[in-house]
């Protein structure tokens, strides 16, 4: 058994004692009211997270200043917020474990929600130079010195207030884009006086900002300074920057250095989604590790205690923090010292709980969540209570949905029945996982049919359940999780070959010649048309709206990470090009507003899903007891499917 001792070895920041080097990493969890006060379940959320092992949290970015007080994120810029803060140092310490929080303030970022502001100062956006965020045009005023004084004294004032809430620490949040990213950025800082010009020069901010948190929460008082070690973007700020200032950093009283990536348009290097390599910027940390005496916290897809170790013994680092892996499985670090890894829910990275504005309204209030773990931020309702009545329940679709329904109904006491018309379980993930660089996508079936195997939950497979089944067996409850069929297209020629669906290449089924082309432009079709253009084929993508819309479900991230590909692999993009007819020998398309025929020896449709609900339609008439989840419902994605799934094995 690894016994992993360098990551459970004690460790220390400042004047703070932590019992190992394992840290969460900051997230907002968009779950406090507009204001910025923390609600109810806040709490619970970081005490699983401590209950699990993890030896500090740093808590969820927090606004600075009145001015950019996001929707959703906490607030330490007035004395109000001291009792709520103090809730979660409470709540957090009297189970054993340390927490520090964050602070920030967006700068020019905050101009994406000045649709929503409801508050005079909120119209104030301040910057280092009147650049515009390319995202909104909008630009931030060129701040004065007067301007400097009053935001480095509001950062001090919520570092005071921070502590005291009885936190254990604070973190300045200078990376990601966000305002003090954009004094440190030669792209955003075009500034002629002390505050820019040079590498040096353009670290004066933060440092002015770091020094005035350590006037004000005393020499003992651990403050960590969080950066991105290299922003990644033309004209942005680079390593050989960031090897310059970090001494700078430290100078200014920062106890130890977070060393993340990015700027707002290359933050595929902060939330690193499946595509790309696990540890890809731990290099980073590793650099400045060299010209610092502070320690150093890595970060970024480090979800394997293997690398995490390796990490620490080759001294790349002095902790290793994760974020998405917590809120995945919150017991990771526990699982892990007990040498039971292989009970670990491992994050997919599939960026979800990066995507909340396309949910649902009653899953969007509530805040962040997690593809895996639907008890993100509902850990108290989630909770496994007994069944009253214990009945038997019938649950037919082995797809995600149906797989968490049965389990958490037999967890609960009922007698469960769990039918799959295939071979194995899994249904349209076993599609979606059979993809290219999505291990942690493949573990995820395995890893639920152990808990339904743990569950005793009755499995019977290569059976497809008619009405007549269900009246003949007699089961006091039936949950129809029966997913979706491929859609085709309503065009002429729509169903003739060489025609296929992406779901039959995937999976094998079909043979795709050369050229090919991919219509659909949403996860799926770029996907397939990535994988195609890397064997070698030449591949046309073709959809109706822009690239990755008409598909909210699509991350940014991931957006942005397989647009990379894409174009690397040389893949002929038709965006806004809808299809008019398929022919024997290809596809005639209207690609700005002209009629273009892309020849093709094979189509591949990757155009979504209808529901197959036809089960669930007959129960209804009879009068049954029956609930309907995940695609049989409305073709989604998997966050869907195991939500529901979850939330119905808690209703009967």
């Amino acid at each position: 058994m690894e016994t992993y001792q360098k990551l459970f070895e004690p460790g220390k920041i400042g004047t703070l004692e932590l019992k190992n080097r394992l840290i969460m990493s900051p997230m907002g969890t968009s779950s406090h009211d507009p204001e910025g006060f923390i609600r109810e379940h806040t709490p619970p959320y970081y005490v699983e997270r401590v209950e699990g092992g993890v030896g500090l949290i740093i808590a969820q970015s927090s606004n600075a200043l009145r001015e950019g007080q996001a929707p959703g994120r906490a607030g330490t810029w007035d004395d109000k917020f001291i009792p709520g803060l103090r809730q979660v140092a409470d709540a957090v310490h009297a189970a054993g474990g340390k927490i520090a929080w964050q602070i920030l303030n967006h700068g020019k970022l905050y101009s994406a929600w000045l649709d929503r502001i409801t508050h005079p100062e909120d119209l104030k956006i301040i910057g280092p130079s009147a650049i515009p965020w390319v995202k909104t045009g909008v630009a931030p005023k060129e701040a004065t010195e007067e301007d400097i004084r009053r935001i480095v004294e509001g950062f001090g004032e919520a570092a005071r207030r921070v502590k005291e809430a009885g936190m254990d620490g604070v973190e300045i949040h200078g990376a990601h884009g966000y305002m003090i990213t954009q004094w440190l950025s030669p792209r955003d800082n075009k500034r002629m006086d002390l505050y820019g010009g040079d590498a040096k020069r353009r670290a004066r901010m933060a440092c002015e900002i770091i020094a005035k948190v350590r006037e004000k929460v005393g020499p003992n008082f651990p403050v960590t300074f969080r950066f991105s070690g290299s922003h990644l973007i033309q004209g942005g700020g680079t390593l050989e920057d960031s090897l310059l200032q970090a001494p700078l950093f430290v100078e200014a009283g920062a106890d130890a250095l977070h060393v993340s990536a990015c700027e707002e348009e290359t933050t595929h290097w902060q939330f690193l989604p499946y595509l790309m390599p696990d540890g890809a910027i731990v290099h980073l940390a590793a650099a400045i590790k060299k010209v610092v005496r502070v320690p150093v916290i890595t970060v970024g897809k480090i979800w394997h205690p293997q690398l995490a170790e390796q990490i620490l013994l080759e001294g790349k680092a002095d902790f290793v923090a994760m974020g998405r892996q917590w809120l995945a499985d919150p017991r990771w670090a526990q699982k892990v010292r007990e040498g039971r890894f292989e009970e670990v829910q491992r994050c997919l990275y599939c960026n979800n709980c990066m995507n909340m504005e396309v949910r649902p309204p009653e899953v969007r209030k509530r805040g962040r969540t997690c593809t895996v773990n639907p008890a993100v931020l509902r850990e108290r309702e989630f909770r496994i209570m007994p069944a009253g009545t214990k009945k038997n329940v019938m649950v037919v679709g082995g797809g995600l949905a149906g797989m968490e329904a049965a389990r958490v109904l037999a967890e609960r006491g009922h007698e469960v029945s769990l039918y799959e018309g295939s071979d194995k379980l899994g249904g349209q993930w076993n599609i979606a996982s059979a993809q290219p660089l999505k291990e942690n996508y493949r573990y995820l079936v395995p890893y639920m049919e152990r808990r339904l195997e743990r569950a005793k939950v009755k499995v019977f497979l290569n059976k497809e359940v008619t009405l007549n089944f269900i009246k003949e067996t007699k089961p006091n409850g039936v949950v129809v999780a029966t997913g979706a069929l491929p859609k085709y297209l309503d065009v002429p020629g729509g169903h003739r070959s060489p025609v296929v669906q992406a779901n039959d290449v995937i999976m094998g089924k079909a043979k795709v010649g050369n050229p090919v082309v991919v219509i659909g432009g949403r996860l799926v079709g770029m996907e397939i048309a990535d994988a195609l253009a890397e064997e070698g084929r030449k591949v046309f993508l073709v959809t109706k709206n822009k690239l990755g819309e008409n598909g909210a479900l699509l991350e940014r991230n991931i957006y942005r990470a397989l647009r990379d590909r894409l174009i690397q692999h040389g893949v002929y993009l038709f965006p806004d090009s809808p299809v008019m007819e398929i022919l024997e020998n290809g596809v005639q398309i209207a690609y700005k507003r002209e009629g273009v025929f892309l020849k093709a020896n094979s189509v591949v449709l990757a155009v979504g899903a209808i529901p197959n609900d036809g089960l669930w339609r007959e129960l209804k008439k009879e009068g049954m007891e029956v609930y309907a989840i995940g695609d049989c419902v409305e073709p989604r994605d998997a966050m869907e499917a195991i939500r529901e799934g979850a939330e119905v094995g808690r209703t009967i």
